[in-house]
Order: C-alpha cells, then sequence, then structure tokens
C-alpha cells in the first residue's frame, strides 16, 4: 500500500500569550461580535487530501458539508448515497476513516458519504471555505472557485493549509477584492495520510488513516465550536495569538523539512547529523527570528499603551529569540523522530515542493518589506528544487 504521510508540526497551547490582551491592527481587523455571529455552515472544502477529507468525514456529522474536487476524481465518487435515499446532490465522495492505536495497529473504521461537486460544474455561492490544500497548490484552487464566494454574507476563507501565513499574503496580492471576504487562519496538529480503499475490487472511494489526534486552532469562533461538537479539542485564538502560533509552526517547518529533504533522514536524525548541522539551524533561525519580529510589529503600535507596547515587545522578542526557537524546534524533532517530513515525501515522489511557502516566504518578505537578505533561508529553496 502507497501511503503519504502528512507531517503535521507539533503544537504547544499558547498558554504564555493568554495574559496578552492587545488590538488587532485596524487593516486586518474582523470584530469578535461578527466572527461569533457567522454561521460556518454550509461548508466547502477545497482540497482532497487527507486533512480535507479527515474534517469532511466529521464536519459532516453537525452541519452541512461539500468536498469540492478535480475533476480526476469523478471515476472515484458515486451518484447516490449507501443508504439509498433521494437527494438533490449529484456525487457523493464514499471515505473510509481508519483510526490507529499507539502501535499502528487499525483498531476502528467507518464509512461515510460526503456531497462533493467537481470543480467547475457548479456555480452556486459559497458561504464558508476551508482550505486544505497544500500551499503551492492553494492560489490556482482559490481561482478556479473565487467567483463563487458570497460577497453578500462576506464568505469566510479558512486557511487550514501549511504554509497560512504565505497563503494569507499570497491571496492578498493576487485577488484585487479580497477585502470582500474574511480571510481567517487556522491550524490543526491531527495526523492523517491516505491509504488505497481496502476493498481492492472497487476503484471508488477514499480511505483516510487518522493516526494520531491532535488540537485545533481558529481565529474563528463558530469554526471551533463545530470542531467541538465533533469531539475534537482545541480553542479560539486571538490574531495575535494566532500570528505567534503560525511563526512557531513556521520556524519548525524551515528547518525540518528542507534540511529532511536535503539529507534524505527523518526527522529525529537531523539531531544526529555532522556538527555544520547545527550551524545551519541557527543561520535559518536568526533570519526568521529577525523577520518574525518585525512582523508582528503591528500589533504592538495598534496599542494606544505604552506599558501594553513595552509588554508585548517583550514577549514577542522572547518567543522568537534564535533561543527559543532552537528549543522548539528541537523538540519537534525529538516528539516526531520517526517521522519523514512532507518535503522529503515530495522530494522523493518528484512531487512539487512547499518550499517557496516556507523558507521562500522568510526571503521573500525579508527583501522586498524589510530589505533583509535572509540568504540562508534563500540558500534552501535552491538546494531543495
Amino acid at each position: 500500500t502507497i501511503t503519504h504521510l502528512i507531517a503535521c508540526s507539533m503544537i504547544r497551547p499558547p498558554h504564555h500569550f493568554m495574559n496578552l490582551r492587545c488590538k488587532t491592527p485596524k487593516a486586518k481587523s474582523m470584530s469578535t461580535s461578527c466572527a461569533q455571529r457567522d454561521c460556518i455552515f454550509p461548508m466547502h472544502i477545497l482540497g482532497g487530501g487527507s486533512i480535507g477529507f479527515l474534517f469532511g468525514s466529521k464536519l459532516k456529522t453537525c452541519g452541512d458539508v461539500t468536498m469540492l474536487l478535480r475533476r480526476h476524481n469523478k471515476p472515484r465518487l458515486k451518484e447516490t448515497p449507501s443508504d439509498g435515499s433521494f437527494t438533490a446532490t449529484k456525487y457523493f465522495a464514499p471515505v473510509q476513516v481508519r483510526r490507529t492505536s499507539d502501535r499502528e495497529i487499525i483498531t476502528t473504521t467507518t464509512t461515510c458519504d460526503i456531497k462533493a461537486e467537481i470543480i467547475g460544474d457548479a456555480h452556486d455561492p459559497i458561504e464558508s471555505l476551508l482550505v486544505c490544500t497544500k500551499a503551492n497548490d492553494a492560489i490556482p484552487a482559490l481561482s478556479s472557485i473565487w467567483d463563487r464566494l458570497d460577497r453578500k454574507t462576506t464568505a469566510k476563507v479558512i486557511i487550514l493549509s501549511n504554509g497560512a501565513l504565505a497563503i494569507r499574503d499570497s491571496i492578498q496580492k493576487h485577488f484585487n477584492d479580497h477585502q470582500n471576504v474574511q480571510i481567517i487562519t487556522a491550524t490543526t496538529t491531527h495526523g492523517a495520510y491516505t491509504e488505497q480503499i481496502s476493498d481492492t475490487g472497487n476503484k471508488s472511494g477514499y480511505c483516510v488513516v487518522h493516526a494520531g489526534d491532535g488540537l485545533t486552532y481558529c481565529t474563528n469562533n463558530k469554526f471551533i465550536d463545530a470542531c467541538q461538537k465533533v469531539g475534537w479539542k482545541g480553542g479560539a485564538l486571538s490574531d495575535f495569538e494566532m500570528n505567534m502560533m503560525l511563526w512557531k509552526k513556521l520556524a519548525a517547518n524551515c528547518v525540518i523539512n528542507p534540511l529532511t529533504a536535503i539529507h534524505g533522514v527523518k526527522n529525529g536524525q537531523l539531531l544526529r547529523l555532522d556538527d555544520n548541522i547545527d550551524g545551519t539551524i541557527t543561520n535559518i533561525l536568526e533570519e526568521l527570528s529577525s523577520i518574525a519580529i518585525l512582523g508582528m510589529e503591528p500589533f504592538i503600535q495598534a496599542e494606544e499603551d505604552l506599558e501594553v507596547q513595552a509588554r508585548l515587545q517583550r514577549s514577542i522578542r522572547e518567543h522568537f529569540s534564535v533561543k527559543f526557537l532552537k528549543d522548539f524546534v528541537t523538540t519537534v524533532m525529538t516528539d516526531t523522530s520517526d517521522n519523514i517530513s512532507s518535503m522529503l515525501q515530495d522530494v522523493n515522489a518528484n512531487r512539487t515542493t512547499e518550499v517557496r511557502f516556507l523558507n521562500g516566504y522568510v526571503a521573500n518578505l525579508g527583501e522586498e518589506k524589510y530589505s533583509i537578505d535572509c540568504k540562508n533561508n534563500k540558500g534552501m529553496c535552491n538546494k531543495v528544487e
């Protein structure tokens, strides 16, 4: 069986940020009352990979969910649900979800039918969109359905993909009317990968292995409410807390993904490579640290109270110091020591990697916005590609 492991970086709940009450920069603000009032369903999910189908199979139990799939998926769909009930929906995606124990022994298998659409066939408005594509596929995929986003209800676009910061900024650059939709960031540590369907005589359907329970965080309360209704843990974060979390996740990804891909090793083996690897990791994180601190500056400037500004600045500098980031990345390497990073798998399979949305994002942001030459992160892009 061919499997595609989705390597999820460990994310710690942001307890150290909870006592910092800060404002959202006005240019990117969305009132809390609006976020709480909006309903998250009906929801469309963009991305037919393991995380997309995992979230689709769970969230459909508490709301209306439709998968948005590319045309090559059509042979794997069916036109009537398993129970034979009448429906106006044209297609359904049969999904097996398997859960594994800590020893990777399959313990349970559940099946469900998720409503599905072939991109380009439907034209009705989309009110909520969960983006679960690979980072490098996000903008092309969004372009194919962007006109369907409902401007009347201010459609919500929730970015759950890896490289959420880069995707968010790319949306703002690529789509002139991005102000007419809510761009929402989220992150999850649920582990999942796809597998061949167990019934070898049946070529339709999908199989997702839910390899590990995780936590899901988002800046939209209703999305978190839906996740909690289906028994998943996590929480709603402020924009400040989410940005802090995503920069930490980016630090881990900028080190682990390219270096495992370049050296062809598992995550934990990076700890046992030659002495030069430590210097390389430090160089990558020094650049990222500078860009992350500058990237959080709008949250500081949004505060009028000078004492609050000073507290925020101290917290940001502490948590984005090279030492703090290095300790965090080392912990991730240890906790995921047996994992094969998604970038190494992409390289081995001759697929396009996400490096331009990870290290490339840091390098481009440094050069274009802050006039900082991030040559080490740029070097990672060149070596991987």
